[in-house]
């Protein structure tokens, strides 16, 4: 009788058998499919950030939330630039943030090459803040000497122009001031003659309290505007700063708030009881502050 043949089992010895090994749809092994395991990874929310890029955002372009921007925080980057970095503050923040390598990206990773870039990173921020110390303290030092200058510049100037005399009847600048009355409105006022009497013309009963009479004889023309020759604008000082008392005669005399359109002129005298002494007199616009001042030298008796 014959016996039916059954496949011999592999024996542990025999070279050429192959163990029994599941395949895939295409007859590959598990094995040999691509991994992705990594792919998967790498793509839970997008690429890696730099931290030399994170770095340099927030040192120069952290006022306008770039470095938010680019760690993928756009609400806060909105804010940030919206509050010009929280008046520097937060952006001062959130550069030690990223500078101590505490900063993360909106998925909470921390941006990669710390270790690697940090103590470079350090140096050039302190380079960078010493610089602009430096170089705000120039800027405030010479803004602030500036504006000195200009203010030394303007009181001496002005200063000069109060101190200066006036010679009456001398052309130009030498025997006139201008003066501002009110916004476009300018007038030229000039001293025609000045003379020192002991008698009130025409009022020979006026008795003098100070010795005699000051007459000066003024010229107002009007330079831009309509303005008024109103002797109410003239004041007169000693050299001890006390007030001097001041009239104008009947004949001769400045029209009273006389309206002198531009390019005209308006003449008359106005008379001061004093000593013969020098005269500080200052002209007042129309709401009472100084426009102009100059002082007269005592006139021959």
């Amino acid at each position: 009788m014959s016996h039916p043949s059954y496949p011999h089992s592999a024996q542990s010895g025999d070279s050429t058998s192959t163990p029994d090994t599941p395949t895939g749809f295409d007859g590959e092994s598990p094995g040999e499919y691509p991994s992705t395991q990594n792919q998967h990874t790498s793509q839970v929310g997008g690429p890696e950030k730099s931290f030399l890029t994170t770095w340099l955002l927030a040192l120069l372009l952290g006022n306008l939330g770039v470095d938010r921007f680019y760690l993928g925080k756009i609400g806060t980057g909105i804010a940030k630039l919206l509050t010009a970095g929280g008046l520097g503050i937060w952006s001062l923040v959130d550069l030690i943030i990223t500078l101590t390598g505490n900063a993360k990206s909106k998925d909470g990773r921390s941006p990669e090459g710390y270790p690697q870039h940090k103590k470079k990173a350090w140096i050039i921020t302190a380079i960078v803040w010493v610089t602009s110390i430096v170089t705000s303290i120039l800027v405030a030092t010479a803004f602030t000497a500036g504006v000195a200058s200009r203010i030394e510049n303007a009181a001496a100037a002005q200063s000069a122009e109060e101190n200066r005399s006036i010679t009456p009847g001398a052309a130009g600048d030498a025997g006139s001031v201008t003066v501002r009355m009110d916004d476009g409105q300018t007038a030229r006022v000039t001293v025609l003659k000045s003379e020192y009497v002991t008698e009130y013309p025409g009022k020979e009963w006026y008795t003098p309290m100070n010795g005699g009479f000051l007459m000066v004889e003024f010229s107002w023309e009007t330079l831009t505007g309509t303005t008024s020759s109103n002797p109410a604008y003239f004041e007169a000082t000693d050299p001890n700063g006390q007030k001097l008392t001041g009239t104008t005669p009947d004949e001769n005399r400045f029209p009273l708030d006389s309206e002198v359109p531009a390019g005209e002129t308006s003449r008359g005298y106005i008379v001061w009881d004093t000593k013969n002494v020098p005269v500080t007199i200052v002209i007042t616009n129309v709401i009472g502050n100084k426009a102009a001042t100059f002082t007269l030298a005592p006139p021959a008796s």
